[in-house]
């Protein structure tokens, strides 16, 4: 039997510069609106500069969608840190990659994530809001990489 060799740089906390452009964006609009309406505000004017007004306010209204899901079926709240702290909670990856999941269209995987998020009946419901949350994240990040692409070099 092999085991696995872990070296102590495998063990380090994840930063939030190790993550992909919209699951920075997630951890960070999870900490802007955990900070009180300043914060959510903040998050406002910052959604409209990058997403444009119409996509800001349909990513604000899922993201209101998921967090009332997350309040009223989560198993507990989740773990979320001050905006200028570095390194992520583990629930903030998790929140991170689940809507990411969700919004790629892998189905089975998001519903096992959300069920360690929420009880059972709202699975559905949780996976439908996170994928309405992640897809104009998910513009917003193919968008920066076809403005790396086009530049000329």
């Amino acid at each position: 039997m092999k085991h696995a060799h872990f070296s102590p740089s495998d063990a380090r906390p994840l930063a939030v510069s190790d993550l992909r452009l919209a699951e920075a964006r997630l951890v960070a609009m999870l900490r802007l609106w955990h900070d009180g309406e300043a914060g959510r505000e903040e998050l406002c004017k910052v959604l409209c500069t990058v997403l444009g007004d119409v996509r800001a306010q349909g990513c604000l209204a899922a993201f209101e969608d998921v967090l009332e899901l997350l309040r009223r079926h989560g198993w507990r709240a989740l773990s979320i840190l001050p905006s200028e702290v570095a390194r992520l909670s583990e629930d903030e990856v998790a929140f991170a990659r689940f809507v990411l999941t969700a919004t790629e269209q892998d189905r089975d995987a998001a519903c096992l994530s959300a069920s360690f998020l929420v009880r059972p009946g709202a699975i559905l419901s949780l996976v439908l809001a996170a994928s309405r949350l992640g897809l104009p994240l998910l513009c917003e990040e193919s968008r920066c990489r076809l403005h790396v692409a086009m530049r000329p070099v």
